[in-house]
């Protein structure tokens, strides 16, 4: 959870209090995470039990996006629940002005069972990754491969915080760079217009064809052709450096979003009391 936290400050972009993080975030257990916040390098404590995020400089380093190596990738999962569920599929192309340069791709044993939904969306089988590499081998090599490129993914809010949580649960630190770019959110900003934003959705848009949807492969290369067209138009706009990337991507969040949310939130939590007393 302490990655949501890092998220919601992000996007706000000012101090929050410990009481308005959790009431935003519902009812979990924040305890631990607040805990962690001092000796996380992410967050600043701004007294009177606030914390925000440190200026966007301190976190990623500034530079021009023809210079950038970005690592497009993409993970299949059995489940979306951090901690819980395990990576079956991890694939990335290591991109830079452009170009393709490096592959990675790697069918991972979960050491779970792979449940009938998951198998009918990806195709992947348990008999698939039998035998396969467990994740305390392939994450290693991956983190090896993408260095200190800048993590790109569709939906990066998951696949980028899965894999963090995946490396801070194998004791493996952290990719350096810590802000993703998501392509996701740059199609919602440049296509306001489409109701449908995710592969799919831009693959019809575009008439882009591709093979094997919800493998972690196809998936990554049809990200790396929609993050050529996105950046090719905001060239155009002056958006040529990181920090003018991430910044355009955001998806801000004032005080009176967080506060409808708050509301909204606690007025069902007052339903499900009322209703379980009937």
């Amino acid at each position: 959870m302490i990655d949501a936290i890092f998220q919601l400050l992000f996007r706000h972009e000012k101090p929050l209090s410990t009481t308005q993080i959790q009431k935003y975030l519902g009812p979990v257990d924040l305890e631990e995470s607040f805990s962690q916040l001092p000796e996380d390098l992410r967050f600043v404590f701004h007294g009177r039990d606030q914390w925000a995020t440190v200026p966007l400089a301190d976190l990623v380093t500034d530079k021009k996006l023809l210079d950038t190596t970005f690592i497009v990738t993409d993970i299949e999962t059995t489940g979306s629940i951090q901690g819980k569920d395990r990576i079956i599929d991890l694939a990335a192309i290591k991109v830079k002005n452009g170009k393709q340069q490096e592959r990675f791709e790697q069918l991972v044993d979960p050491e779970q069972s792979i449940n009938r939904h998951i198998t009918q969306l990806t195709g992947i089988k348990n008999e698939d990754v039998a035998g396969m590499p467990t994740i305390e081998t392939v994450m290693p090599d991956f983190m090896k491969f993408a260095g200190d490129g800048v993590f790109v993914a569709h939906n990066a809010g998951f696949d980028f915080y899965f894999i963090q949580n995946e490396i801070r649960r194998l004791g493996l630190g952290s990719l350096p760079v810590i802000v993703p770019i998501c392509t996701f959110q740059m199609a919602k900003k440049l296509l306001p217009e489409l109701k449908a934003c995710g592969i799919t959705g831009l693959s019809n848009h575009f008439n882009y064809e591709f093979e094997d949807r919800h493998r972690a492969m196809p998936d990554v290369e049809a990200t790396c052709h929609f993050l050529d067209m996105f950046l090719e138009t905001l060239k155009g706009e002056g958006v040529d450096r990181l920090h003018k990337l991430i910044q355009f991507q955001k998806e801000g969040l004032n005080k009176e979003q967080i506060n409808k949310r708050i509301k909204r939130l606690e007025a069902k939590q007052k339903y499900r009391k009322q209703s379980s007393r009937r």
